[in-house]
């Protein structure tokens, strides 16, 4: 049996390079999964099935398919998500004039989906033929599905 040297647990210079490897790699990774296009993307995703699910629960009321309560709920709980997403946007920290012109872009087309829920949501707790109208509501967020479509459009489907 020969009596070969065991190799060294930690040959200079390795401990180093893994960190350098560590950091190069995070590096990578945060550019790659952090920008404003792919953040605005993904909400404009979520915000754009918020409002596609706020639609469907007045159409669902409009032909009395659904309780006015029941409707309320499902507003109250789409609008958490464009609440979420507008929150997302918020917390950006974008880069180049470009970036932050699709931030606010992104910041003012969740408003107006903000505001397209208000009017939903007073349509509904408004008396038949009252104002807004339900068709009034149906509009704002059709409006405000459209303004997603262009945002989309312009960032892309990341």
């Amino acid at each position: 049996m020969q009596n070969t040297p065991a190799p060294a647990a930690n040959p200079p210079g390795r401990a180093a390079k893994l960190v350098s490897l560590a950091v190069l790699s995070l590096a990578f990774l945060t550019g790659c999964s952090g920008g404003t296009s792919q953040s605005v993307a993904s909400a404009v995703k979520d915000s754009s099935s918020a409002v596609a699910t706020a639609r469907i629960a007045l159409r669902q009321d409009m032909d009395g398919k659904l309780t006015k309560a029941a409707a309320s709920t499902s507003l109250d709980d789409v609008l958490k998500e464009i609440q979420t997403s507008r929150s997302t946007i918020l917390k950006l920290s974008p880069a180049s004039q470009g970036d932050r012109e699709t931030q606010k872009q992104a910041l003012d087309v969740l408003d107006q989906c903000a505001a397209g829920f208000a009017t939903a949501r007073a349509a509904l707790a408004a008396n038949d033929g009252g104002t807004p109208s339900l068709p009034d509501a149906d509009k704002a967020l059709a409006d405000a599905q459209d303004a997603l479509k262009q945002l989309k459009d312009k960032v892309g489907d990341k």
